[in-house]
């Protein structure tokens, strides 16, 4: 097993949240219910916090980075979202879109699901981008692995494309499609 990319947890808004930072304290508090937008220099109002179902890669990112054993809130059902479009969605357009937020992975809103109508958030003021995914400046960032069997013959096609998904031919095309490479 190897890691071969990086991928982050990163939070979006509609771009009409006057917010563009927070710290991880504040995500804290905003996802186990203790703050408001105002608490956190935003608009005098509740904080609208979508969620992802338990068995999405991404809540599984959101506890294990961010929340690490502080419970979440429970959200109203119409909080908690079933697909990664979805989730963006409702956070850039659906009623009352300026008081939301929500959290994907970086390469799905960043190169797939492109919407005019989010911003990211810096995390303790760094900018989420590939650049500070790769680097690990960004605080949220998960490995991603190439796995084979482990009695794999050498020379094997398996072997031979898991040791070329780690050269440095392959981290450059882990690069050129767009994700933040582990080297």
């Amino acid at each position: 097993m190897a890691p071969i990319e990086k991928d982050g947890l990163v939070f979006l808004v509609n771009k009409k949240n006057p917010v563009d930072s927070l710290t991880h304290q504040q995500l804290v508090d905003i996802y186990s219910g203790k703050t408001t937008w105002k608490d956190v220099g935003g608009n005098d109002a509740e904080i609208i916090a979508y969620q992802r179902q338990l068995v999405s890669g991404s809540q599984t990112m959101m506890n294990k980075l961010v929340m690490k054993g502080t419970p979440m809130a429970e959200a109203p059902a119409t909080q908690i979202i079933g697909t990664m479009g979805s989730l963006v969605d409702a956070v850039a357009v659906y009623d009352g879109a300026e008081n939301a937020i929500g959290y994907n992975v970086y390469y799905y809103v960043s190169r797939m699901k492109l919407d005019e109508n989010i911003k990211l958030l810096s995390v303790d003021g760094v900018e989420p981008s590939t650049e500070n995914i790769s680097s690990g400046a960004y605080p949220f960032v998960n490995d991603f692995y190439a796995v084979i069997r482990a009695d794999a013959p050498e020379g094997s096609l398996e072997c031979v494309l898991y040791e070329w998904m780690q050269s440095e031919e392959g981290q450059r095309l882990v690069a050129h499609e767009g994700y933040a490479t582990v080297k």
